[in-house]
């Protein structure tokens, strides 16, 4: 059988939302299947979609509709309105998939003319996966009969957390009937609470793709510019990779933090570059799905500090293993912030019980459960 892929996501080459489809992907390979890919073209693929590459992984690049320069943008338009469905189309028509998975960025990205034109007209069964929503947005009212017909069409559609489907059902007055709450993979291949080393400084970790508008490290470094933190003893270490690296070294620089936040970069091995290393995470967040770097840091017994924000409510029970800001902002992150530091000497056994919580509903073969889910809803003789 041959398993076709499409990510959706327009705004950056990579992010939480791709790390689920790729291991589908190679799930599916270890299962005998043929893997044919369709993304956005960033120039260079990110390495994990490279690796995809060598290992056999037919990896087509659609063109970009998503850009911030005002020309870039009308760019964009234009490609929508003439090429986007044309190229979907051509990854039909040269790599025949028995069936389709439909991986998406947010469920916003249904509103895309192209894909939703392209999903109601075929005849492959598909698979739609959502990774991310908000309270606040709304989708565009002439569009949600299309967008109900193309949930309803799907085989299934995937959430990574209650939340996300609420949100959904919400936006469109749909109630998803062929829905799931499915899980995403972890970056580890152990779990276990790593023990806590005595040191002088607390070490505080932010770990997520760098995108101040969506994961809020700017925010925090403003919080932590307040004279009530630079007196206090910590250390922030910021890993991860994106677009607005160099703002936050500015940001550093603007708030006299040079001696106590550090960009770390990409952390390969999580375990022994991360979690040995920091006693909690801060999770900033204004929009989430159900973020694996926060299941990461359970799964090693670390507590968190986070936004109640996508599936973070749904892991974490404020003041037992972790603490949750009632709203994204500053306000609100730096009363939980508080609460955390007064705390400290708990977060030990707050990680332990954070690592129960998250082993208990978590699996490293998250990517194989959905796999076969999805195989499992075909004809046996497909």
């Amino acid at each position: 059988m041959k398993i076709g892929i499409i990510s959706s996501m327009a705004a950056s080459p990579w992010g939480g939302s791709e790390e689920l489809w790729v291991a589908i992907a190679r799930s599916a390979l270890e299962a005998g299947h043929g893997v044919a890919v369709s993304v956005y073209d960033w120039g260079a693929l990110p390495f994990k979609i490279a690796e995809l590459k060598d290992t056999g992984v037919s990896i087509h690049k659609r063109s970009r509709i998503s850009y911030g320069d005002v020309k870039g943008k009308i760019k964009g338009l234009i490609i929508k309105k003439i090429f986007a469905i044309r190229q979907l189309n051509a990854f039909i028509s040269s790599e025949a998939p028995d069936i389709l998975v439909l991986n998406t960025g947010a469920f916003c990205d249904l509103e895309i003319d192209a894909v939703r034109t392209f999903l109601l007209k075929i005849n492959i069964p598909f698979f739609i996966v959502v990774h991310s929503n908000t309270d606040t947005y709304t989708l565009a009212y002439h569009k949600l009969d299309e967008v109900r017909s193309v949930c309803k069409k799907a085989q299934k559609v995937f959430f990574v957390s209650e939340r996300l489907r609420q949100q959904a059902e919400r936006q469109i007055a749909y109630s998803f009937d062929n829905s799931e709450i499915v899980k995403n993979p972890v970056n580890m291949d152990q779990v276990g609470v790593i023990p806590y080393k005595e040191r002088p400084i607390v070490q505080m970790a932010c770990v997520g793709y760098i995108q101040v508008a969506v994961k809020g490290q700017a925010m925090l470094l403003q919080l932590l510019s307040s004279d009530k933190w630079k007196e206090r003893t910590w250390q922030l270490n910021i890993y991860g990779k994106g677009p607005d690296e160099s703002l936050l070294v500015e940001l550093i620089k603007f708030y006299g933090l040079q001696e106590k936040v550090f960009l770390k970069g990409y952390a390969k091995n999580i375990r022994e570059e991360i979690w040995s290393e920091n006693d909690v995470l801060l999770m900033p967040s204004y929009i989430e799905g159900m973020p694996i770097s926060l299941i990461e840091a359970m799964l090693c017994g670390r507590t968190a500090v986070v936004t109640d924000v996508g599936g973070n409510r749904e892991v974490i029970d404020d003041g037992v293993n972790g603490f949750i800001a009632e709203s994204p902002s500053i306000y609100s992150f730096d009363k939980k912030m508080e609460e955390a530091w007064i705390k400290k000497n708990d977060w030990k056994q707050m990680g332990e019980i954070a690592f129960e919580k998250a082993n208990s509903v978590f699996s490293l073969k998250n990517s194989f459960s959905l796999l076969s889910k999805m195989l499992i809803k075909l004809p046996a003789n497909e």
